[in-house]
């Protein structure tokens, strides 16, 4: 894998880490037998379950998680498209982890 497709996979996984975090959702029956594509799907859902008054980052967070599985499924991306993936995913993670805070 390139070094810009591992990048994103990290900041991705921090991303799910803080989703898990801060939903105290159980990741070994929820998330860790998924793919990256069902979890494109399940944690931003399973985030705006239990905070509404993010519902506006909803699709965004789709949006990084699919970049990732598609990344990983290509094992390449586009540069310009892994950068603003990364800083997405950075950008959410410490909106959530200000919940965690503020909980």
């Amino acid at each position: 894998m390139t070094a810009l497709v591992t990048d994103i996979v990290n900041a991705t996984g921090q991303l799910e880490a803080a989703i898990l975090d801060v939903t105290a959702a159980n990741s070994s029956v929820l998330v860790c037998s998924k793919s990256m594509k069902a979890k494109a799907k399940l944690l931003p859902q399973v985030l705006v379950e239990h905070y509404p008054e993010l519902s506006w980052i909803e699709t965004e967070l789709r949006g990084v998680f699919e970049t990732c599985s598609h990344a990983i499924d290509r094992k390449s991306v586009n540069p310009v498209v892994a950068k603003a993936a990364i800083s997405i995913a950075e950008e959410y993670r410490q909106v959530i982890d200000e919940l965690k805070s503020r909980n």
